[in-house]
């Protein structure tokens, strides 16, 4: 028989909406800005460390990216 046990979503994941970043504010780099599309283009700081998932807030049902370096992830 199996064992199950029901644990409560954020005890292991964090959900956190993404940061603001305009275009004339980024300071070209190697991290990665990601929006729901995907990588939208580069930075000089990160916001999140890695690994990540990157999911929409609205109009991108059923897209997602795993992020497996440091990222910026965009309040899109």
């Amino acid at each position: 028989m199996a064992f199950e046990k029901t644990i409560p979503l954020n005890e292991f994941i964090t959900l956190q909406r993404g940061f603001d970043l305009p275009q004339d504010k980024r300071v070209m780099g190697d991290i990665p800005v990601v929006a729901s599309t995907g990588v939208v283009g580069y930075h000089n700081e990160e916001k999140v460390l890695a690994p990540g998932v990157v999911i929409g807030r609205s109009g991108s049902i059923g897209g997602g990216q795993y992020i497996t370096t440091n990222f910026w992830p965009l309040n899109t």
